[in-house]
């Protein structure tokens, strides 16, 4: 198992999560694969995000429902259900080698 290291706003987004949830999650997505890194920085972004449609889905949902969401459901689930563009799972995965540099250009249908 090799360490993943990331940065910026998605490791910020995931230690506020893991404060919050008491779900150790910065941990996993450092020994995550390629895929449930690319759907869990999806979903944190949508999770800064929260007026957006993709965050809109996570309302009502406790952040931690949310951290053990994005540790045990299938990433091309979670990628589902935030955004169907983003559910091919080879696309996902190339989301996990790092984040993007900010959570709103996982908005973008173009990427």
């Amino acid at each position: 198992m090799r360490l993943r290291p990331f940065t910026g706003w998605a490791l910020e987004a995931a230690r506020e999560l893991e404060r919050r949830s008491k779900v150790p999650i910065v941990s996993r997505l450092f020994t995550a694969s390629d895929l449930r890194r690319g759907a869990a920085f999806l979903a944190l972004a949508a999770w800064c995000a929260p007026r957006t449609r993709q965050g809109a889905v996570l309302a009502g949902v406790s952040d931690e429902e949310f951290a053990t969401w994005l540790c045990m459901e299938d990433p091309s689930e979670i990628a589902e259900v935030l955004d169907r563009r983003r559910r091919d799972p080879a696309g996902l995965a190339r989301f996990g080698q790092e984040p993007l540099a900010r959570p709103e250009q996982y908005q973008n249908p173009f990427l």
